[in-house]
């Protein structure tokens, strides 16, 4: 999953779970509409921790991310401690922004969200 998906996946888990503000990003407009400047650090420490891999395929500028099988086994401990809803959900909005082109993803999110396409640098 690249970055910008992350992003969204994370703003409409922000926007649409019930868990509490402390378990979710905070986001604000930027050149491609909700962005949290969090998730980057995270990212690098997921991949520190070997939880996660990035690699940089030549025709993009941002590395796309993989989980490693350690973080398939961290993803179980923690499933179990997680209420459904919240895990349905997560599981739910990887599959929406996997399934859009980079355009169709921010068009839809802009049409959801408009507040978030103020900044935006992408026209739709």
């Amino acid at each position: 999953m690249d970055r910008v998906r992350i992003q969204k996946a994370m703003f409409l888990f922000a926007e649409r779970s019930k868990a509490p503000s402390v378990e979710k990003y905070s986001f604000e407009p930027y050149h491609y509409g909700p962005f949290s400047f969090a998730i980057y650090p995270d990212l690098a420490k997921l991949e520190r921790q070997g939880l996660i891999q990035s690699e940089r395929k030549s025709w993009t500028r941002s590395p796309s991310y993989s989980v490693t099988q350690a973080g398939v086994r961290r993803a179980e401990s923690i499933r179990r401690t997680v209420p459904t809803p919240r895990w349905e959900l997560l599981l739910h909005l990887r599959n929406w922004v996997m399934e859009r082109t980079f355009s169709q993803l921010l068009r839809d999110i802009y049409k959801l969200y408009p507040e978030y396409a103020t900044k935006s640098i992408f026209s739709y």
